[in-house]
């Protein structure tokens, strides 16, 4: 049995979520604690979030031994982690289990700022501040268009490892938050492309600078021709939630 962890953070001060040399990131930070505190093994994510994407839901294994009873891990490896990496849950998984590819759906928020002035601390950590005039309506058709299967090759950056560009989007709509101050985009599919849920956005903005929706709807008509749109600002992404068959 592997132990499974549910974990949040705040991307801002690490290199991603996957470990490089010389570079704070979230996987060598967790799996140094864990193995500080229960000894060998490794930490295998869900998902390999950029530099500066945040959490509150990814999910990842433990494959070394756990000495230390389950019911403690959480306060005990909480007490040693820093303050913007946290353990929300903990719970035992077959050692079959694999997080990235037994993964069902997974679910991201996307944050824009539309205040009148600047987000007060702590808020500027989560949201991109988009200042030009943008069409809420259209931003809204937008997002409805991108719902479905759909070759998503347009809207995703080079680098990636993905045998297929299809995709199914079962989620995409945009709500407000704050009063209007925030601009909130979720979205919720069986997989994504890398940068895939950043251009979408950077697309739905300039479409919405636009009020018209041709950009993406060539971009999912035409995957083939051109990249679509640009890599929104990391710091508004939260990935919110993975789902699996046993939770």
């Amino acid at each position: 049995m592997y132990l499974r962890l549910f974990i949040a953070y705040d991307g801002t001060d690490f290199a991603g979520f996957q470990k490089q040399p010389n570079r704070r990131t979230v996987q060598g930070e967790l799996e140094h604690h864990l193995q500080h505190l229960l000894g060998p093994g490794t930490v295998y994510g869900a998902s390999r979030t950029d530099a500066g994407v945040h959490a509150r839901g990814q999910v990842v294994v433990w494959t070394g031994r756990v000495a230390v009873p389950v019911e403690k891990i959480v306060a005990v490896m909480n007490r040693r982690l820093p303050s913007d990496l946290v353990i929300r849950h903990v719970d035992w998984v077959p050692d079959t289990f694999r997080p990235t590819y037994d993964a069902q759906a997974k679910y991201y928020s996307y944050r824009i700022w539309r205040g009148s002035s600047v987000p007060w601390p702590g808020t500027a950590r989560y949201v991109a501040i988009i200042e030009r005039p943008l069409s809420w309506v259209t931003l809204n058709q937008a997002a409805r268009l991108i719902v479905g299967q759909h070759d998503f090759w347009a809207f995703r950056s080079e680098g990636s490892s993905a045998q297929t560009t299809i995709r199914h989007v079962f989620l995409s709509k945009w709500t407000m938050e704050d009063e209007g101050n925030i601009w909130r985009y979720d979205i919720g599919a069986d997989g994504f492309l890398y940068h895939m849920v950043r251009r979408l956005v950077g697309a739905m903005i300039l479409c919405a600078e636009r009020a018209d929706i041709s950009l993406i709807q060539h971009g999912l008509e035409h995957p083939r021709s051109t990249k679509v749109g640009f890599v929104a600002p990391a710091k508004g992404l939260i990935l919110e939630r993975i789902d699996y068959d046993n939770t």
